[in-house]
């Protein structure tokens, strides 16, 4: 038993030290990094996971159904997100048109290559009664608390799982480094420069760190099966090459992660951001 826990430590020491020297692990401002909706890590922005653990922080006898966390989740307009479009401009509805993205998919297909040859990977339960699929459990039983916004189910999940992660990290201290495992990001390059870390992996640890920290937040650029999403690109996205998105509408689904923080949308909703 002591052996294998000796060569996993190993194991993992070596895998961090090789993405260190590879370049890949870089320290990059909280105010870049955001999730795969549009909702910013930063204090400045609002992220319903870091929304969660303010709140516990403040309030450790807080019950589920009193936090804003689940409060958002109910709202008849999270609600009936369906697609991309309707979770990015939930508050903006004018900018819910053109091609409609199911869940899971975007104007460049995915974030993974060879999702993006086949335009993504969508989900939903729209997208289900539409082609007859079952998408709900594809990260677990009753897992994306996006499948059916509102479900109370996911949204336990994520409670439970991100209070116990805050309280191991704020006990025991957090050394992704020791544990070979960085949050993940994949990078958006606007055509002048400006860049955007989507997360890829890691949302909870990266929203207790954001929350605990205000700064830097230690992360490791995609691997080699991600791909880096630049605006110059945007003819050979998938649904553009395919004429089924214009460029146009690509490139506002695209610069809505540098535009958008989440706090637009807590706002729209007139809820308390609670950071």
């Amino acid at each position: 038993m002591v052996m294998q826990r000796t060569k996993r430590r190993f194991a993992a020491l070596l895998r961090s030290f090789l993405l260190v020297l590879s370049g890949r692990v870089i320290s990059i401002p909280a105010h870049l990094v955001t999730n795969e909706y549009g909702f910013s890590m930063a204090p400045e922005g609002w992220n319903y996971f870091r929304a969660l653990i303010a709140e516990y922080d403040s309030n450790p006898s807080i019950k589920l159904e009193d936090t804003i966390f689940y409060r958002f989740f109910q709202d008849e307009r999270v609600r009936s997100v369906q697609y991309i479009n309707d979770l990015l401009f939930l508050h903006d509805p004018d900018k819910q048109k053109g091609h409609k993205f199911f869940l899971g998919t975007y104007p460049w297909g995915h974030w993974q290559k060879s999702a993006s040859q086949t335009g993504g990977i969508p989900y939903g339960r729209l997208y289900d009664r539409i082609e007859g699929k079952k998408t709900r459990d594809i990260w677990g039983y009753r897992r994306n608390p996006w499948y059916d916004p509102g479900d109370r189910y996911p949204l336990e999940i994520e409670w439970n799982q991100t209070i116990c992660l805050y309280h191991s990290i704020t006990r025991e201290g957090y050394s992704p480094f020791w544990h070979g495992f960085f949050p993940e990001v994949t990078q958006h390059i606007r055509r002048d420069g400006q860049r955007r870390a989507v997360r890829y992996n890691g949302q909870h640890r990266l929203a207790i760190m954001s929350y605990l920290s205000n700064k830097n937040l230690d992360v490791v650029l995609g691997s080699d099966s991600l791909q880096v999403i630049r605006e110059s690109e945007v003819e050979q996205w998938y649904y553009v090459k395919n004429g089924l998105c214009s460029p146009e509408q690509a490139s506002e689904i695209f610069n809505a992660f540098f535009e958008l923080n989440g706090r637009e949308r807590i706002n729209y909703l007139n809820l308390p951001s609670v950071y």
